[in-house]
């Protein structure tokens, strides 16, 4: 089933953007007005709004592997990531030498951890 989308307006993009002061509310980078892309929160698939309550800013890399999964569903699979990161030889070298360091993911995006500055 094909979910039609809403067209998402220069100024509604805008206010997205500025939820996280033009970062990603996820990972946290900077994004620009060019680069960002709309996330739907809670996806469309999902019984997520077509509307701006439900957007967020997101990173290229974000939006992707957050794709149709809910907030808990991404954050769950960011927290076993490392393990399926050690599987094919490569980087399990890179970790024996110390090239890449391998570490879990804390479980906050970086939405959580404004909201928890503000508190």
């Amino acid at each position: 089933m094909t979910i039609k989308r809403k067209h998402i307006s220069k100024t509604m993009r805008l206010q997205v953007l500025q939820k996280y002061n033009h970062h990603c509310a996820y990972c946290g980078c900077e994004i620009s007005f060019k680069s960002m892309r709309v996330d739907h929160f809670l996806p469309l698939q999902k019984g997520g709004l077509d509307e701006v309550g439900n957007y967020m800013p997101a990173c290229h890399q974000c939006n992707h592997y957050k794709s149709v999964f809910t907030i808990e569903q991404f954050r769950n699979n960011l927290k076993s990531v490392h393990e399926r990161l050690l599987l094919p030889f490569l980087p399990r070298l890179c970790e024996k030498y110390g090239i890449i360091a391998i570490k879990p993911f804390d479980g906050k995006f970086y939405f959580e951890k404004l909201e928890e500055k503000t508190k």
